[in-house]
């Protein structure tokens, strides 16, 4: 029975080795939300923050009364700061610029504040052009002299620093900080998109995946690694460099080799379809042959020891037969030619977004009324399979590969 994709659960422990593997979009996000970030921050500060601004200074010494107590003097930096853009100030630094300026544009580019000592005004003026900076301290600074007398609390007021130099404004400048806090929603958002990525993922990449999604059990996989090895029609289990297959090759032929045979027990004719528009899928079909081929030749050898009778075999009986047409999906004529059979496996491949391709394939399948037992899935990765299944028990696991390929030679060497 199929079950719907849409109420499939969550395998975290596979979202994270999946996600592992697709760090690099982890990595790309950091470095994409760094150069966002930062390199917005310095084209605005530095290439399009327009000209950049100059300040200039000038001092003003205030001569008080005699009578006054500077301690309880009422004209401070707060007065100060109003004083400054006072109207008469304003027009007396008008007339000595001579015009230049509006008045509310001269008020907006200069600054006043008292120093510790209260005696000393510190004008500053600011402006994109050095020299119109100076300007403005030295000519807002002859005004003051000319206002401060008018305050009964000061006899007299003169110019003890004149401005000379103007000095680039500078500012904080924060690239790095940005490119960080760029850096960590970059992390963020590639976190999020990873996962979210995993969960509309329709691939599949471990056995347990295609029973839960499809209903249908699946009898083994064959790995990447195994590709080295493909079978040809004529050898033993060797591979195509006429090289032992390693343990790992051993263990996973062994474990798709028993479930095959309980699942297609009595089955004689079997036919194996792919799902895929262009995989090459014949060394998983040389593979299942050569699980064939063995049976045989231990049946025919039981035969002439007379422990079998002839009329009882099974694999070596004249119908028996692996049919292998090809891709449902390539061809729906293959789905009736399915149906013609006992018992049919499909092919899937592993960690391909081939999930609408498998319903696909399997709705023709039904339609046709094909028995559908099992599923193959090949080009496993062999990393992600090894973690997820085995690296709890990762020393038994080894130990188990050594029997199994131990024995094989064994056999080998015996034949």
């Amino acid at each position: 029975m199929k079950v719907p994709y849409s109420k499939e659960g969550v395998d975290f422990r596979l979202m994270v080795l999946v996600s592992i593997k697709r760090l690099r979009f982890v990595i790309y996000g950091i470095c994409l939300g760094a150069f966002i970030f930062g390199g917005l921050y310095y084209l605005s500060k530095n290439v399009f923050g327009g000209r950049p601004e100059y300040t200039a200074e000038s001092q003003v010494y205030l001569q008080y009364i005699d009578s006054v107590e500077l301690e309880n003097i009422y004209i401070n930096q707060h007065t100060w700061e109003y004083l400054i853009y006072n109207d008469v100030i304003t027009e007396y630094a008008a007339e000595e610029i001579g015009r230049r300026l509006e008045e509310e544009e001269i008020k907006s580019k200069v600054s006043a504040t008292l120093k510790t000592d209260t005696r000393i005004l510190v004008i500053t003026g600011k402006s994109t052009s050095q020299g119109e900076a100076k300007l403005l301290a030295n000519k807002y600074a002859d005004a003051v002299c000319r206002f401060a007398p008018e305050l009964k609390e000061i006899e007299d007021a003169r110019i003890i620093k004149i401005a000379n130099v103007a000095n680039e404004v500078g500012f904080e400048d924060r690239t790095w900080a940005m490119s960080f806090g760029g850096a960590v929603v970059g992390l963020i958002l590639s976190i999020v998109f990873v996962s979210v990525y995993f969960l509309w993922d329709s691939s599949i990449y471990v056995p347990a995946t295609s029973e839960i999604r499809y209903g249908i059990p699946t009898l083994g996989i064959t790995t990447d690694q195994m590709r080295k090895y493909s079978l040809n029609s004529e050898d033993s289990y060797l591979g195509d460099m006429k090289r032992k297959p390693n343990k790992k090759t051993e263990f996973y032929r062994l474990w798709l080799q028993v479930n095959f045979l309980k699942v297609t027990k009595g089955y004689k004719k079997i036919a194996v379809v792919g799902t895929s528009l262009n995989e090459n899928t014949d060394y998983v079909i040389n593979l299942l042959n050569s699980i064939i081929k063995e049976k045989r030749e231990a049946e025919i050898f039981e035969i002439d020891r007379f422990n079998i009778k002839k009329e009882d075999a099974y694999f070596s009986h004249p119908d028996y037969e692996l049919v292998a047409p090809g891709s449902v999906n390539n061809d729906p004529q293959i789905a009736v030619t399915a149906a013609k059979c006992e018992a049919t496996i499909i092919l899937i491949k592993a960690g391909d977004h081939n999930g609408k391709l498998v319903e696909r394939a399997l709705d023709l399948l039904r339609i046709q009324e094909a028995n559908v037992v099992g599923v193959i899935l090949y080009d496993v990765n062999s990393s992600l399979i090894k973690k997820y299944v085995f690296s709890s028990f990762s020393s038994s696991t080894k130990k188990l590969k050594e029997d199994i390929y131990n024995a094989r030679n064994t056999s080998d060497i015996e034949s």
